[in-house]
């Protein structure tokens, strides 16, 4: 029995390359799609060096080299003849070495493959990439725009284009094109497949795990969220006006339609929900938008912060590819330097037993929330001091590296301090129940109080 993509996927371990040796092994594509022919090694010699996978050996001049399986249809794909021919590697698994005067540099992908695959070393550690993604860099511009907290009431109106993982509230009014995944876990919900009939959609599916990324694009205006467009749960809104960003956030968007497919099965209902007042802020600062896994700014966010770091995500999963775990890393190296951490996360049961190990670690605080005013936490933001990070992306190995998703990182200190007082009142219990709620409760202590006279009297 095949074992799942994701069991595959394993992240090489970090390679420690001692400083002396003269080559590196760069690139692996053992497995490409359709033709076999396109395999690949890629190799950077600074003296005279071969490579060799136990069957076969080639050698070069000092350079960065390619070696395929077969030259012509090397050709016919990338456009440039590679260096040498005739390679043969293991779909399966296999270890090849390069070989230079003062040492070796040596690669084992055994049981780490799969269909499109590509292996990449970046600085002195091994990634993995499809052959089929992107590589959108990361845009900055210096923005005005509003800030709103859920939950709230929120209406998209104008024309243009929208992203996300599910839509089941028609909270739109205008003309809107949409991309949701066509695989959501627990399937599509049926108020998606009614809004499916009102608006254009397209039900993508591909080599990224899920289309998870929460975005709106109407001419220069920029909408990013860590909400699926319905806002009973505590979440982010982030609106600014930026022609270089909704660019990028086009593009990406048109690009992703070549994973247009069916609609996978449909799931039940989901039902209605509450709505409240939110709390918004008008902001100035600088913004730059992340494309995952093109970037990913949150391992580096985490490990740049200043004197606070407050994590609020629904849940967090340390497993990574390998052994290592860049996310734990990154809270480590942040504690150690003296930073205070605090995690805050959904009340799930799931999350006690993650709650009770970071609360362990030195400098480190986590702890569940719940509260009157929301009905869970869903938003994934980050605050350090004059920054934030508001992302679409859960804090686990698929989010951080196999979805497709989306960050902004905000350099304002207004933003800073807001989302500083929000993370603060949920995490001691502070409620500002809105007008509704209030009305709801009331409501229901004086039908309470009217029940308790008539039983007295």
């Amino acid at each position: 029995m095949s074992l799942p993509r994701t069991a595959k996927l394993l992240l090489l371990a970090t390679l420690l390359i001692h400083p002396t040796i003269a080559c590196q092994i760069l690139e692996v594509l053992p497995n490409p799609y359709g033709d076999d022919g396109r395999e690949y090694v890629k190799v950077s010699c600074e003296t005279n060096c071969t490579l060799t996978d136990s069957e076969d050996e080639f050698s070069f001049g000092p350079g960065v080299h390619y070696v395929a399986r077969n030259a012509t249809a090397f050709v016919d794909h990338y456009g440039f003849p590679p260096d040498a021919e005739g390679i043969r590697l293991s779909n399966s698994g296999e270890e090849i070495t390069l070989k230079c005067e003062d040492g070796a540099d040596v690669f084992d992908y055994s049981f780490f493959t799969d269909d499109g695959l590509i292996y990449y070393r970046e600085g002195g550690k091994w990634d993995f990439r499809y052959e089929d993604w992107s590589s959108f860099p990361p845009v900055s511009d210096n923005v005005s725009g509003r800030i709103v907290v859920t939950p709230t009431s929120y209406v998209l109106r104008g024309e243009g284009i929208v992203a996300s993982y599910t839509v089941t509230k028609d909270n739109f009014d205008g003309s809107f094109e949409f991309a949701v995944d066509a695989s959501p876990v627990g399937g599509i919900p049926a108020e998606e497949m009614v809004l499916a009939k009102k608006y254009r959609f397209h039900f993508l599916e591909g080599s990224y795990r899920n289309f998870h990324y929460k975005f709106a694009v109407l001419g220069s205006n920029v909408v990013i969220t860590t909400e699926n467009w319905k806002w009973d749960n505590r979440g982010i809104i982030v609106e600014f006006e930026s022609e270089k960003v909704a660019e990028l956030l086009k593009e990406v968007f048109e690009h992703d339609l070549k994973y247009e497919s069916s609609p996978g099965k449909v799931s039940d209902v989901k039902g209605s929900y509450r709505e409240g007042r939110g709390r918004e802020l008008e902001f100035s600062g600088r913004v730059e938008v992340h494309v995952l896994p093109d970037s990913n700014p949150v391992f580096g966010f985490i490990e740049n912060s200043t004197d606070f770091l407050y994590i609020a995500v629904p849940y967090i999963s340390l497993e990574w590819f390998d052994d290592s775990s860049p996310l734990l890393s990154a809270i480590l190296n942040a504690s150690r330097g003296g930073v205070e951490v605090r995690v805050m996360l959904a009340d799930y049961e799931r999350n006690r037993d993650a709650v009770e190990f970071l609360s362990s670690l030195p400098g480190v605080e986590a702890k569940m929330v719940r509260s009157p005013e929301f009905d869970k936490l869903h938003a994934k933001y980050l605050v350090t001091d004059g920054k934030v990070l508001i992302t679409s992306a859960n804090f686990n190995k698929y989010g951080l590296k196999l979805n497709r998703e989306i960050a902004v990182v905000i350099e304002s200190d207004e933003v800073s301090g807001f989302l500083k007082d929000v993370f603060e009142g949920d995490w001691e219990g502070r409620s500002e129940i809105s007008p509704a709620i209030s009305l709801t409760l009331l409501g229901i202590a004086l039908l309470a109080g009217f029940y308790l006279l008539r039983r007295l009297s």
